[in-house]
């Protein structure tokens, strides 16, 4: 440019030459400049617009009235979109099979999407196994499942991993919720909805397989058939002995059949605490004033059964722990799937559940999980660990990061951040 403007100024040297040249050599100086930006943007007519560009991502939901798939969504739409502009979601209806997860799936490829957040599985590898025929992504946002599952996709490249509680911590939410109750002395009468425990759902298993070993231990008895077994009853079944009556009462109580079996089970026998690892939904109104525990989300419906003194205790996620599980999903649209991977294979990152078992700490989580000026993961925090922020944005940084999810630890980051 600068021997553009020289040739120039050396050829119009005369003063009424140049005058009458600075119109022309404005001119050329701006198309010059015009053609210098081009060629770094891309070529002439080029519709690419690298970082304007809109990345689709799809979210895989079981319930959409689920107040926990409300929660996350309220987070996704109403707070990620508005921050990070490049994103826009794609909302599955009420997955209810396999065979719906599968249609969705292909039909938001279709629709462009690049990589898809589930927050539910039914067939991980066939699930996984699509994805990677539309090269699309898949990520479980916040979920558990069984190692062999997961083993069998790992190294699946087109399979980015899974965030949740995991096993261990899945088991230890229903173990608490029991161990609550029998510290409160509320009764030896238990009625447990136990899910989705038979139908493949590992989070709902192990929760129940909680509650009963730790009923089985505190009591000193030996539950016939064995825990693994009734954990996992496809049938409404009660076992009694001199110390303690349970019922296992299995299914997804928003199906019509489901609730049905699960009202006529409850209104069989009596009860002195309901264990649920699932929200209780229609059962609420046949559950009455027993006193209720469960495994969900901090949401509005279960502030509102808090303050009405029934649910009791309360273990659950809150809106903003999905977070980090789009930080990634965000890395891998935008090329960086494979700095984010552990070895070539797929992360999994723990995330524990927060707990309350009284109205004073259920508000303090519940007001911190709802906040909009306040999140548990803010935008600061996740752009730090996304490499379009910022170029040193790395694997460790990231799971660090979600693994942070306690209620202190979102505290001290936030108060940190202050």
């Amino acid at each position: 440019m600068k021997n553009v403007t020289a040739f120039f100024t050396g050829v119009f040297s005369g003063s009424r030459l140049q005058k009458s040249a600075k119109g022309l050599l404005s001119g050329i100086l701006v198309f010059a400049l015009c053609i210098s930006m081009a060629g770094c943007a891309g070529p002439f007519g080029s519709d690419e617009k690298v970082e304007t560009e809109v990345h689709k991502i799809g979210v895989i939901v079981y319930n959409t009235s689920d107040e926990e798939v409300i929660g996350f969504r309220e987070y996704l739409q109403g707070y990620i979109e508005d921050n990070f502009e490049m994103v826009k979601f794609i909302y599955s209806g009420s997955i209810r099979n396999h065979e719906e997860e599968m249609a969705f799936i292909q039909s938001a490829c279709d629709d462009g999407v690049e990589g898809f957040l589930s927050f539910l599985t039914y067939d991980l590898p066939a699930e996984v196994a699509l994805c990677e025929k539309n090269e699309a992504y898949y990520l479980l946002a916040s979920g558990t499942v069984s190692a062999e599952d997961f083993e069998a996709v790992e190294e699946n490249p087109w399979f980015l991993g899974a965030f949740g509680p995991g096993q261990p911590f899945e088991f230890q939410a229903g173990a608490d919720m029991a161990r609550y109750f029998i510290r409160e002395k509320t009764g030896n009468r238990y009625f447990v909805l136990s899910g989705g425990a038979p139908l493949g759902n590992e989070m709902h298993y192990q929760r129940t397989l909680g509650i009963l070993d730790t009923l089985s231990s505190t009591y000193g008895i030996s539950f016939n058939p064995p825990r693994a077994e009734l954990a996992a009853t496809e049938v409404p079944v009660t076992v009694s002995t001199d110390r303690v009556t349970v019922t296992i009462c299995p299914g997804y109580i928003t199906f019509d059949n489901y609730l049905e079996s699960a009202r006529e089970s409850f209104q069989a026998g009596t009860y002195d605490v309901v264990l649920s690892v699932l929200p209780p939904e229609g059962m609420l109104p046949i559950i009455g004033k027993t006193p209720l525990g469960v495994v969900d989300s901090y949401n509005t419906r279960n502030l509102q059964l808090v303050t009405d003194g029934v649910l009791k205790f309360v273990v659950g996620k809150y809106n903003s722990m999905i977070g980090p599980a789009f930080a990634l999903m965000l890395n891998a649209v935008t090329g960086y799937a494979e700095d984010f991977r552990d070895n070539g294979k797929a992360i999994r990152v723990i995330q524990g559940f927060w707990v309350s078992d009284s109205p004073e700490d259920y508000n303090e989580k519940y007001a911190l999980s709802t906040s909009a000026a306040m999140n548990a993961y803010n935008f600061d925090d996740l752009s730090g660990v996304i490499r379009i922020f910022h170029e040193d944005a790395n694997l460790n940084d990231l799971c660090a990061l979600a693994e942070a999810s306690s209620y202190r630890a979102v505290l001290a980051r936030r108060s940190a951040k202050s």
